[in-house]
């Protein structure tokens, strides 16, 4: 794997439904080659289409980029999400509308895996959010948080006002990379690197320990960003490095609560 990798939404291809996925949706791979450590897809649902979703060998976690479905037996708007744990199974479908969906999975399961077998869902108004993280003027969310006794996977939402292109003292300040592979997925807004402005719809799979940096753009950015294990230390280029897990405990007052199938 390239240590970023970035793809459009003009650059995904057409691809079979991944190994226990069936049913009728259009599937797009941005990542799913095999040096991707993670895999991210797109599913574009019509009127009347569904995916029966499991039993997975692999935790898999889904998100409502656009659109409403249903999935056991719950109405999940934009912003909502539900996750898939290995040997859990659920439906997702949609009515009259349509409903595009982007789908996280590691490519393989982790040496020591957790039990599984559940289906944890979470309706956009359901997701616990803060306007102004740590006093930084960024807003965000957490939908799973790595803190699930069955399952491990991380993912949270970012949201930032409009920016204009930084000072290099400036883009300096926000160089840091993570300990675990990660897929940043732009929800909305542009996400600046370097000179180039990437908009909605853009993925980016960034490798365990490299260094890079961001800004918004003129529109602002929001995105949601995926981690298959629990994350460690963010570390900055500086030499500081702060808590991730730490750091969203401190800046959000309750955790995500999750609603079961019925």
């Amino acid at each position: 794997m390239a240590k970023v990798t970035v793809v459009s939404m003009d650059e995904v291809w057409p691809v079979p439904q991944p190994a226990g996925i069936a049913g009728k949706a259009g599937t797009a791979a941005y990542l799913a080659r095999e040096q991707d450590p993670l895999h991210l897809y797109l599913h574009i649902f019509k009127p009347g289409d569904r995916l029966e979703i499991g039993p997975r060998e692999i935790d898999t976690l889904f998100y409502v980029w656009k659109g409403e479905v249903e999935a056991g037996g719950r109405k999940l708007a934009a912003g909502s999400s539900l996750l898939v744990e290995h040997g859990g199974s659920v439906a997702i479908a949609v009515g009259q509308g349509q409903a595009l969906l982007i789908s996280f999975a590691a490519a393989k399961p982790p040496a020591q895996p957790r039990a599984g077998g559940n289906v944890h869902l979470l309706p956009a108004d359901r997701v616990p959010r803060a306007d102004n993280l740590g006093e930084s003027g960024v807003g965000g969310g957490m939908h799973y948080d790595s803190s699930l006794p069955t399952c491990e996977v991380w993912l949270h939402e970012n949201h930032f006002g409009p920016g204009e292109a930084p000072s290099p003292e400036d883009a300096k300040r926000g160089v840091h990379c993570h300990s675990e592979d990660e897929i940043i997925f732009v929800t909305d807004g542009q996400i600046r690197l370097g000179n180039k402005l990437c908009g909605p719809g853009t993925a980016l799979a960034i490798a365990a320990d490299t260094m890079y940096s961001f800004t918004p753009g003129p529109e602002g950015l929001s995105f949601i960003n995926f981690r298959a294990g629990t994350p460690g230390d963010i570390q900055f280029a500086n030499g500081t490095a702060i808590s991730e897990t730490g750091y969203w405990q401190d800046n959000l007052a309750r955790r995500p609560e999750y609603l079961q199938p019925v």
